[in-house]
């Protein structure tokens, strides 16, 4: 199987996630989880892991990658459509897909050592950030199978799975990334990319676990969690807002989103340390992820990323691609941004921006993919 080719289409299924995450709770009555599950465990895990697949090489200096390693991002997307089918349909199944989603963590996590092993000298500082984020997955998983076996405990569990997942595993995965792919699609030099990477980690870390267990168990940890995690993401959105904002805030091109996706994850690690704290609803506060992180941070990277995909080792051809898909990319964000804020505030109209958003964007994805002969 063709790495490129899989990412393609794990894009593509993030992206028809994103609907129906978005629509579902108009259309029907279902759980709350639902929806972001659609996004999460069908779109955004089997995503992030092919992305691994594609950056662990480049990070450990190591070979070209073998059919092996794509099998945990299929694994993980038969996880997520047996949770999601579990939530809609049947919920006595959801144990079965954290039993693959498991499996599916901790063959790639296996992978990924294996190639740490085999390289030369030390890996890129952003690799720890990968093998973190698959942790916290890792225990999210864990919890919530946890819960089928201690009922009791269940309501506790899933709030600890929900913000480990999302602060943890997302949260990792992405700003790791994105330290390292905004300043090379903005074309610019960070010479704290580095240190932040080596050092952030801990700040971040520490204070994930702390909301996550201050809001399945004890809510005050929640709100002195939100203290180190703030304070890397805080540096980061400085660099962003006044050293590098004339690189970064484009009018086209992926680094707006980008840089909008990491204020979202800001305002989200508030939010979310509210919910912890029984202020804000956490209904609302989960189905603004979608449009306050995701939506800018996939819309984003797969601005720079998919004419890697689609014309590796063509530049101009890549150029033409990444042009056409960033096109009017500050607009998108901005109203990405702004619907998420609405439906934050419990404000379901929010959904007349963010729709046509993503409609926008995906007319973009399907004409990079299909174009006219």
């Amino acid at each position: 199987m063709n790495r490129n080719r899989l990412l393609v289409g794990l894009l593509l299924i993030t992206l028809i996630g994103f609907v129906g995450g978005l629509l579902l709770p108009q259309l029907q009555a279902t759980r709350p989880s639902a929806p972001l599950h659609l996004v999460f465990a069908i779109g955004i895990m089997p995503l992030i892991f092919g992305a691994m697949t594609y950056f662990v090489p480049v990070l450990t200096r190591t070979g070209v990658v073998g059919t092996d390693a794509l099998l945990p991002a299929l694994l993980g997307l038969l996880a997520g459509l047996l949770v999601s089918y579990s939530l809609l349909a049947d919920f006595t199944l959801y144990p079965y897909a954290a039993i693959i989603g498991l499996l599916a963590t901790g063959w790639l996590g296996y992978w990924i050592r294996q190639r740490k092993r085999s390289m030369l000298g030390r890996p890129h500082p952003g690799l720890l950030w990968y093998e973190l984020a698959l942790l916290a997955l890792f225990l999210g998983l864990l919890a919530i199978l946890a819960g089928h076996f201690l009922p009791q405990q269940w309501p506790q569990l899933r709030r600890f799975h929900l913000h480990i997942n999302t602060l943890g595993f997302i949260g990792f995965t992405a700003l790791g990334t994105l330290r390292v792919l905004l300043p090379t699609s903005g074309r610019y030099a960070d010479p704290g990319t580095g240190p932040w990477l080596v050092h952030g980690w801990r700040w971040l870390a520490l204070g994930t676990l702390l909301i996550a267990t201050g809001a399945a168990w004890l809510p005050p940890l929640a709100l002195l969690g939100l203290l180190p995690w703030l304070w890397p993401v805080g540096r980061f959105i400085h660099t962003l807002l006044f050293t590098f904002h004339r690189s970064v805030w484009q009018w086209h091109g992926a680094t707006t989103p980008l840089a909008t996706a990491t204020l979202g994850l800001m305002l989200l690690a508030l939010s979310g340390a509210g919910h912890g704290l029984g202020w804000l609803p956490g209904d609302d506060t989960t189905r603004a992820f979608i449009p306050l992180f995701l939506l800018p941070l996939v819309s984003g990277a797969a601005t720079h990323l998919l004419p890697l995909w689609l014309a590796p080792q063509q530049p101009d051809r890549e150029q033409r691609l990444r042009k056409l898909l960033g096109r009017h990319a500050t607009l998108r964000a901005a109203l990405f941004f702004v619907g998420g804020l609405m439906l934050l505030a419990g404000q379901p109209g929010g959904l007349l921006l963010i729709l046509p958003a993503l409609l926008h964007f995906l007319v973009a994805v399907a004409i990079v993919l299909f174009p006219r002969t």
